[in-house]
């Protein structure tokens, strides 16, 4: 029997490498198939329709397979899917091949997308939802502009008030060394030797005669004193530097905005509207505005209605000339 092994690869390099490994070892290049990494197709989800349902089929995924989302967004992110029909007895050597060439753990990948902000499968249902009702919403859409209708969204701020950290400035100690001389006066003691001849002229005592031819030698040494500097060291103030941590209490005022959409009831007898339903009626038979929408054209019509009554509010005939307008285009 055979089976159906998927390795994704973050450098197309690898996944190539990966596949020649696979068919050297004897499985049949047409059973391995590379997906068309970094093209625009794959990206969307929609291209390389073959690789994939090819895929889809091998692995049994229906619609709603996570793990075929999996794959979707690492093709879409811009990885390399490699797939491989083997038979049970070269699934081992083929998953080795794969592990050699850098092969990506798809379920810790998953798990780092979604600390990204990844849903996984619930990542797609939104697009298939869209696609599914596009159709109905345009025939939808195509029956109310049949029938008149416009829809005027109402439209709200809400506000969020958040906090941030910001730099307020601080504080910079800086240490350096600095010299400054010094001097004191301290007394020193010196000595010096003299040696002094004097004349003398007297006879030889007694008590001279044993010294007196006998060879002697006498030493006498000079000692002096001079300064000795040394220093000590000592801690006479510590700057110390921390932070103190507070909190304050501030009030955030801002405005938000908010679409309010008054409905007024328009009487076609009120003589404050005929001149809006005459001019409205004189659109139709003005070439032009043939073939115009109201926003296409309602730029022009203010002016144009601006000039033939400059005094009127236009906020106050607008509703009752486009009512007028639009019942005529519907009618021709």
């Amino acid at each position: 029997m055979s089976q159906t092994i998927v390795g994704c690869f973050d450098n197309a390099t690898d996944a190539q490498q990966a596949a020649q490994d696979v068919i050297a070892m004897g499985v049949d290049r047409s059973n391995v198939h590379l997906s068309a990494q970094g093209s625009e197709a794959i990206r969307s989800g929609a291209g390389d329709k073959g690789f994939w349902e090819s895929l889809k089929d091998a692995l049994g995924f229906d619609d709603d397979n996570e793990d075929r989302y999996g794959l979707r967004e690492a093709a879409r992110r811009g990885e390399t899917i490699v797939s491989v029909e083997a038979e049970d007895t070269a699934a081992p050597q083929v998953i080795s091949a794969m592990q050699r060439h850098n092969v990506v753990d798809l379920d810790e990948r998953a798990r780092q997308w979604g600390s990204e902000g990844w849903a996984g499968y619930q990542n797609y249902q939104p697009a298939r939802a869209e696609a599914a009702q596009s159709g109905d919403a345009t025939a939808r859409k195509a029956s109310q502009m049949r029938q008149g209708e416009e829809a005027i969204p109402v439209v709200e701020e809400e506000v969020r008030i958040g906090k941030r950290e910001v730099s307020r400035g601080g504080v910079r100690v800086v240490s350096r060394v600095t010299e400054r001389p010094v001097e004191e006066q301290i007394n020193l003691r010196e000595e010096r030797v003299n040696v002094e001849r004097r004349p003398v002229d007297r006879p030889l005592q007694p008590g001279d005669l044993s010294n007196a031819f006998r060879e002697r030698t006498i030493e006498a040494r000079e000692t002096a004193e001079e300064a000795v500097v040394s220093k000590d060291a000592r801690v006479v103030e510590e700057v110390v530097v921390n932070k103190e941590a507070g909190e304050r209490t501030e009030t955030v005022r801002d405005s938000v905005r908010r679409t309010d959409v008054d409905v007024q009831r328009m009487d076609e007898s009120d003589a404050r509207f005929r001149p809006a339903y005459e001019f409205a009626d004189e659109l139709s038979s003005d070439r032009r505005f043939a073939g115009r929408s109201w926003d296409d054209a309602e730029t022009d019509i203010r002016s144009s209605y601006a000039q033939r009554y400059p005094n009127s509010r236009w906020d106050e005939v607008k509703d009752a000339i486009r009512s007028r307008y639009n019942r005529g285009r519907t009618n021709a």
